[in-house]
């Protein structure tokens, strides 16, 4: 897997805030936890920690000797916008893992090549806020490929992702999502 750039400064503001004005329109503010208000508020740039928190996950995932969800906190509050099949919001780990995580490792569990990210165009930070632009794919149980692209925005505390929110093209998703039955439950 290749991380393409690391990104602060004017650059990553600019993203940063479009980001967060996405994070923060009304129907998000909703949910907004106390964590993400106190990240927005202590200004640009992100800790080294969090940042080796995350290219590490990646890292681990793209090789197959992880899985990101392992720095997802127990309360995480996981956000997946658009129309796909799973949009919608998940109030903690185990959610997320029983209807999306898991049923979508296992439409590729029987493959010789699982899905995992093939490519991290950026990462922005803006205190302990995350946005990762990558790429992931892979060959489903089927046998057909499937790529697609995402965009991730995740608040850090204490090396563990505590919120995030998901954007990919829910068209592919949905089309992996109604061919392939997931091998186990």
């Amino acid at each position: 897997m290749e991380i393409n750039r690391i990104v602060g400064g004017a650059l990553g503001a600019f993203v940063m805030a479009s980001a967060l004005a996405v994070a923060t329109s009304p129907a998000a503010a909703a949910t907004k936890s106390t964590a993400n208000r106190e990240s927005a508020a202590r200004g640009p740039g992100c800790s080294d920690a969090d940042r080796k928190v995350i290219t590490r996950a990646f890292e681990a995932w793209a090789e197959g000797t992880g899985s990101i969800t392992e720095v997802f906190a127990p309360g995480i509050v996981w956000r997946i916008e658009g129309r796909s099949l799973v949009s919608g919001t998940y109030n903690d780990k185990k959610e997320l893992l029983d209807k999306v995580m898991g049923p979508f490792g296992a439409r590729f569990d029987s493959s010789p090549e699982p899905f995992r990210p093939t490519r991290i165009e950026e990462i922005y930070c803006h205190g302990r806020t995350m946005v990762v632009h990558w790429h992931g794919g892979g060959v489903a149980n089927d046998g057909y490929k499937y790529s697609n692209s995402y965009a991730w925005i995740m608040t850090l505390r204490r090396g563990e992702v505590v919120s995030g929110t998901a954007f990919f093209d829910t068209i592919s998703f949905n089309e992996l999502w109604r061919r392939v039955t997931p091998s186990r439950a």
